[in-house]
């Protein structure tokens, strides 16, 4: 060993055959790199030392060794630096969304809470009411977004961690109908729930999170004229959630990216409106947490429509 560290150190052959300890069995020879020594090839010898030939051969074995090693380094540096670049993308991409995304529904809290401050006491009712009911709104998008950011967090650590329940999806759908109304959804809604569909062994918060992304996607695209489907079935073992509106489409460029982060999908004729872009990829996240699947349809009929369906594993029945 210490023959072996003497050739690491000094970067030289040391052993029988050699200068430096030559009375050792051994010959010891230097990965040598760029970097300097990296690690040491060995050759354990009989009383004779290697023919020029066998020295050679084994010198050869040392370099190539040595190069695979600096080439497989180069390639780790390369990949952290890769990676670090992503991550740092990432970042100015999130900033610059929050950044974006926020303003809107702050200045307009801004806006609306100035107005109760300084005329307050000169308003209306009605007005004063319509100016809450403005702050609250546009808070809850705010915390909306937070959520969603947070979530988008979780994931990426895989720290996402599952808080599992029996769901009933009547209840969860008609409350999820219930909150996008409350917020002034113009839009035509209906659920459709297979009779005798068993609960869903899942997490309630997150399962909630991932269909009020998937109705405030159909409503953020669609007209105030257009009809959103909430539909539960099962199929095949599964249980198949799905929201499907009758809007403009998702566009054929994008389409194959929406359940991508930052994307943010303008659908046929609409627009991309406000968010984070992280609403379809957390949906995504969120489904593959609980051994599931997601997938979007557009068009639906005529040219027109979008599907999102989630499919998530059914209990298993006791036999």
């Amino acid at each position: 060993m210490a023959t072996a560290s003497h050739a690491l150190t000094r970067g030289e052959a040391t052993g029988m055959g050699t200068a430096h300890c030559p009375t050792v069995p051994w010959l010891f020879l230097p990965l040598r790199t760029p970097e300097g020594a990296v690690g040491v090839i060995g050759a354990a010898l009989s009383d004779d030392v290697l023919d020029p030939e066998a020295r050679t051969l084994f010198e050869t074995v040392a370099e190539l060794t040595a190069t695979a090693l600096e080439r497989a380094r180069l390639g780790q540096e390369i990949t952290a630096a890769r990676t670090t670049a992503e991550t740092e993308r990432v970042r100015n991409t999130l900033l610059a969304s929050v950044s974006h995304d926020f303003r809107t529904p702050l200045a307009s809290i801004l806006g609306a809470s100035t107005s109760l401050i300084e005329y307050g006491a000169r308003l209306p009712e009605p007005a004063r009411r319509d100016l809450l009911v403005q702050v609250k709104d546009e808070a809850e998008h705010l915390d909306g977004m937070v959520k969603n950011l947070l979530a988008m967090t979780r994931l990426e650590a895989g720290a996402l961690e599952l808080n599992r329940d029996w769901i009933d999806l009547q209840e969860m759908f008609d409350r999820a109908v219930a909150m996008v109304r409350r917020r002034g959804a113009p839009q035509a809604f209906r659920v459709v729930v297979e009779a005798g569909l068993p609960f869903v062994w899942a997490d309630p918060n997150l399962l909630d999170q991932a269909l009020a992304n998937l109705v405030g996607n159909a409503i953020q695209h669609t007209g105030a004229d257009a009809h959103i489907i909430l539909e539960a079935k099962r199929e095949a073992g599964m249980v198949v959630l799905s929201v499907t509106d009758d809007g403009p489409g998702i566009a054929p460029d994008v389409f194959p990216h929406i359940f991508g982060k930052f994307v943010r999908a303008s659908r046929l004729g609409g627009d991309a409106g406000e968010g984070t872009g992280l609403g379809l990829a957390i949906v995504k996240g969120i489904v593959e947490a609980h051994d599931g699947t997601v997938a979007a349809a557009s068009p639906v009929a005529g040219r027109r429509g979008t599907r999102i369906e989630i499919r998530l594993p059914l209990p298993k029945e006791d036999p």
